[in-house]
């Protein structure tokens, strides 16, 4: 987390007394810079990567394949199903060697999120984090809202931010919200208040949201974005969009010239008005297939609309390199 956050943090905090987004004053932060500005000075441009009946593993050649074709991608988003016993057995293990930087989710074991956020799982937590590299960003139970009350989000969240930045300092944390619940004109799946779900800028570092569109239409235009973006704009942190779909083919289903058309002009929209609003500091993109059908950008019209977004980010390592330069590209 850099200085320039830790001091907005600061201005924020009468905004945030008066649109209920408290910041608890009891506990002193843990921060950690990324020296290159990462994420913060420049946008992390990256994607989760599948294919259908096969996940990546090993050398990541499906990762590697997307980054010949919608890259450069500097970043990968990965999923362990539960609790790694240390980030070198995790799904994230080849990350460094590939020379991409890693965001990860996991979820408790056993999906027990009441039990760890009362503590019966910090052993594991604190030595999942002692393994794990300076500058991993990392998240618990993504897409909470399916699962569970906003409360038991909030005690997950708090307890796990502490337990692992008190073990590691330098792994970036925070929740990551779901589109779906975040549209007041759909009362059947709204959240209601987000101070509810939200567990204060002393236990986060970022604050993600995963954005499918299975139509192509403008996330930034979308009444679920703009909701969340002004829900948590106040905050202070990095919003990072952590899932981003445009367009599902569902199994059976040919694929739709004029579909590719719309969503390669979505992402166009979406990207002009990012590059308008640079608090969002990460955009990775769902090269993948999922259960609503196949989103991978396979139309040149869409590959090369994100590897224009691709372009304007943080610039890539050297494959093979476990450094990474991070500053914006030229």
């Amino acid at each position: 987390m850099s200085a320039g956050i830790g001091r907005r943090r600061g201005l924020l905090a009468a905004v945030l007394a008066v649109v209920v987004l408290t910041v608890p004053a009891s506990r002193a932060r843990i921060t950690w810079s990324d020296p290159a500005g990462y994420a913060e000075d420049c946008l992390a441009v990256g994607a989760a990567v599948n294919a259908p009946g096969r996940t990546d593993g090993g050398k990541l050649p499906l990762f590697l394949e997307a980054d010949d074709t919608i890259g450069p991608l500097t970043i990968r988003r990965s999923f362990d199903t539960s609790l790694p016993a240390a980030f070198g057995s995790s799904a994230a293990a080849s990350d460094r060697e590939a020379g991409v930087r890693s965001f990860v989710s996991w979820k408790p074991p056993r999906g027990d999120f009441r039990g760890a956020a009362e503590g019966r799982y910090d052993d594991q937590v604190r030595a999942w984090a002692q393994s794990t590299p300076a500058g991993v960003f990392a998240t618990a139970y993504h897409e909470p809202e399916n699962d569970m009350t906003g409360p038991e989000f909030v005690a997950l969240q708090r307890r796990l931010y502490e337990v692992v930045k008190q073990a590691n300092p330098g792994i970036l944390w925070g929740p990551v919200y779901m589109a779906y619940w975040w549209d007041p004109a759909e009362p059947g799946n709204f959240i209601g208040d987000p101070a509810a779900w939200w567990p204060g800028t002393a236990y986060a570092d970022f604050v993600g949201l995963d954005w499918y569109g299975p139509d192509p239409e403008p996330m930034t235009a979308s009444g679920s974005f703009r909701y969340w973006y002004e829900a948590m704009r106040p905050t202070g942190l990095p919003l990072f969009i952590t899932e981003y779909g445009q367009y599902a083919v569902a199994d059976g289903e040919r694929r739709d010239p004029a579909k590719e058309r719309a969503r390669a002009a979505a992402i166009r929209q979406d990207a002009a008005w990012i590059a308008a609003h640079p608090r969002i500091r990460m955009w990775l993109y769902w090269q993948a297939v999922g259960a609503q059908g196949d989103w991978r950008l396979r139309d040149q019209a869409s590959q090369r609309a994100w590897r224009e977004v691709a372009a304007s980010g943080c610039r890539p390592q050297a494959r093979g390199s476990a450094a990474a330069e991070g500053r914006p590209a030229d």
